[in-house]
């Protein structure tokens, strides 16, 4: 209630104070340096008495400090510019003058460093034409922003403030910069700034510029780093795929050092405001078959991203059924892998994969859809298997269709008899063959035959003989059906 009626107040105060400015027989025209008493300060206005029932105002915002405080109190009495007459008198720091009085008064705010507004009037080689008090100056390309101007036609038309460099030949030769007053701003900013800034504070800020290793973000008049590793938990390839220049985000700062020229420096993170995965749950579970992304390749494995921030571990020796000697042979960083879940480790935040599991996974679920029939674990099942090791004793076979690390032994004997020569070169690891299970132990020990499946056949087929061939011959003789079977 008291803030209201102050601002109630300030208001009535700033139209009884325009309306008593409004003085018959006052001459003050734009550009006049005048002098004046300040009577009143309220949120945004000085309230000045000019003398002879004259009264003016001005913006507040010229009278701070770098606190955001009054520099001026009631009072003071101060010099300023007239820069309108319309509706009052307003004053300001800055020189808005015209006609014959603005040589003298553009001197004046050269040797006071006061600044002075112009109107941008056309483009040259060099930078720009800038109408000035009803003088032409120049303004440098280099001058009329902080960073490098890339399109200069978007500047035509603008009215800006400007300090005067040089001047002379009686106004003829005038240089102007917007460029420090742009950089006395952004230091006044960054002093704010920097005084409340300390590390773990989440800030917001836009994006200046994109570059390979991170993008900057001004948080105030101050440009803060964020390294490429810091911008998500995803990992990605160039900044660009997530940031672009203007853009809002929010970030926390993790560091404030000061580089060799003692200018501060400011690490950011993005990455650290987004949920952590394993917080919130990993989207898959042991024994799936995943999609992931190859992102690095050491001496004993492959690490695959396989969630934003979540990276698995491929041993060396689950890449592949045939030997690797190293993961760089089959791999390389960026490639795209289906891969089985081995085992997550919660507390200490692993995950193990496998993609020669996954493979062989796939390769029984299509022998599933193609045979129509369910594969089931039990004595005369006939199924693929693939090959993982060789011992002199016989081929351990891989059965991935009953689960990780389920496998059995083929031995020597129960091979084709045509098979049995040069094992390693005819099966080689990695290698589909059809297998059927011949028994399981009480230690769930598989043992497994292609040559039973041959066998049985065999006797099919004499059963077929010795069970038709009476029937007008139909059969052929048993010599006959020897030979028949020998050339298939």
């Amino acid at each position: 209630m008291v803030e209201l009626e102050k601002e109630e107040e300030d208001v009535s105060f700033a139209e009884l104070f325009e309306q008593s400015s409004q003085v018959p027989g006052t001459r003050f025209s734009p550009g006049d340096r005048v002098t004046g008493t300040i009577v009143k300060i309220s949120k945004e206005t000085v309230f000045l008495d000019l003398g002879g029932k004259s009264e003016g105002t001005a913006d507040l915002g010229e009278f701070l400090d770098e606190e955001g405080n009054p520099t001026v109190h009631e009072g003071e009495e101060i010099e300023l510019r007239i820069s309108s007459v319309r509706r009052g008198i307003h004053l300001s720091r800055a020189i808005k003058a015209r006609g014959a009085a603005a040589l003298e008064i553009l001197r004046d705010a050269q040797r006071n460093q006061i600044p002075v507004e112009g109107r941008v009037a056309s483009v040259n080689k060099g930078g720009f034409e800038v109408e000035i008090s009803g003088l032409r100056g120049f303004c440098p390309i280099s001058q009329i922003d902080l960073q490098y101007c890339e399109k200069p036609e978007e500047h035509l038309g603008q009215r800006y403030q400007f300090r005067i460099l040089e001047m002379k030949e009686r106004g003829r030769n005038i240089i102007l910069s917007r460029r420090v007053l742009l950089q006395e701003e952004q230091e006044k900013k960054l002093k704010e700034t920097l005084a409340s800034l300390k590390p773990e504070l989440d800030v917001e800020g836009k994006v200046t510029r994109v570059m390979d290793f991170g993008a900057f973000v001004d948080i105030g008049g101050l440009e803060g780093l964020v390294h490429v590793s810091e911008i998500s938990r995803a990992r990605i390839g160039h900044p660009s795929e997530v940031l672009q220049p203007g853009q809002i985000v929010r970030a926390r700062i993790m560091k404030i050092e000061t580089n060799r020229k003692g200018a501060p420096k400011v690490s950011l993170s993005m990455r650290v405001l987004e949920p952590e995965i394993w917080d919130t749950g990993l989207p898959f579970r042991e024994g799936e078959v995943i999609p992931g992304k190859v992102c690095r390749l050491t001496d004993f494995g492959a690490f695959v991203e396989v969630a934003p921030g979540v990276d698995g571990l491929v041993h060396v020796s689950e890449i592949s059924y045939q030997k690797v000697a190293h993961p760089n042979r089959v791999l390389k960083e960026g490639d795209p892998v289906e891969v089985l879940v081995l085992k997550i480790d919660e507390e200490k935040r692993r995950v193990s994969l496998s993609i020669k599991e996954a493979q062989g996974r796939q390769r029984a679920e299509a022998y599933a859809r193609e045979s129509g029939g369910e594969v089931r674990l039990e004595v005369g099942q006939v199924m693929p298997g693939i090959v993982e090791d060789h011992k002199p004793y016989g081929l351990f076979v891989s059965l991935p269709q009953f689960g990780v690390g389920v496998r059995g032994l083929l031995p020597m004997e129960e091979l084709l008899e045509k098979d049995r020569a040069d094992v390693k070169k005819k099966f080689p690891p990695g290698q589909e063959i059809r297998v059927e299970i011949l028994s399981i132990d009480d230690q769930e020990r598989i043992r497994l035959s292609m040559r039973a499946g041959k066998d049985r056949e065999e006797r099919e087929d004499y059963d077929k003989y010795m069970a038709g061939g009476d029937k007008a011959g139909k059969m052929g003789t048993l010599g006959e059906l020897l030979k028949s079977k020998l050339k298939r």
